[in-house]
């Protein structure tokens, strides 16, 4: 099994090397970043997700589970970004989570030829299966948006 920081440190890699995606970000790669569980200085993810700032992406491994591959038994390693659009105003269309869901999908970092979808972001890994997007609200009552991703392993390390 693979350490699946490593998968969440390329995700974040790979999108920090779509242009689009960091201009969403008001032009700071840093706004796409990773959460790292750090017992107990980092032990909440609620809290991480409630001080996001706006724009910003988080990617966070959510955990590994048991899964099969055609008949072949792999392991299923779920991630979720948290999206938080950048500020807008009434005369903006309303496009602004739409933009970054589909540069999560469809954009291609630069250096590569595939789009994220088709993209390896683990060698061990195959590319992601089709991700959702949903809405939810954090605890001040403020809407965000989460990706949960599968990446499902090639074989055993």
């Amino acid at each position: 099994m693979i350490n699946p920081a490593e998968l969440v440190d390329n995700l974040v890699a790979l999108l920090r090397a779509i242009p689009d995606l960091v201009a969403e970000m008001e032009g700071d790669p840093e706004r796409i970043y990773a959460y790292h569980d750090h017992y107990p200085k980092k032990a909440s993810l609620a809290q991480a997700i409630h001080t996001m700032p706006a724009p910003a992406v988080m990617a966070v491994w959510q955990g590994t589970a048991p899964g099969t591959f055609g008949s072949v038994d792999v392991w299923k390693h779920q991630v979720t970004l948290y999206l938080r659009a950048r500020e807008t105003d009434e005369s903006d269309p309303p496009a602004a989570y739409y933009r970054l869901f589909r540069l999560i999908t469809k954009g291609v970092p630069a250096g590569s030829e595939v789009p994220m979808l088709n993209a390896a972001v683990h060698p061990s890994c195959y590319p992601m299966d089709l991700p959702l997007t949903q809405r939810q609200t954090d605890a001040e009552g403020l809407d965000y948006f989460e990706v949960p991703i599968t990446f499902t392993e090639i074989g055993d390390e």
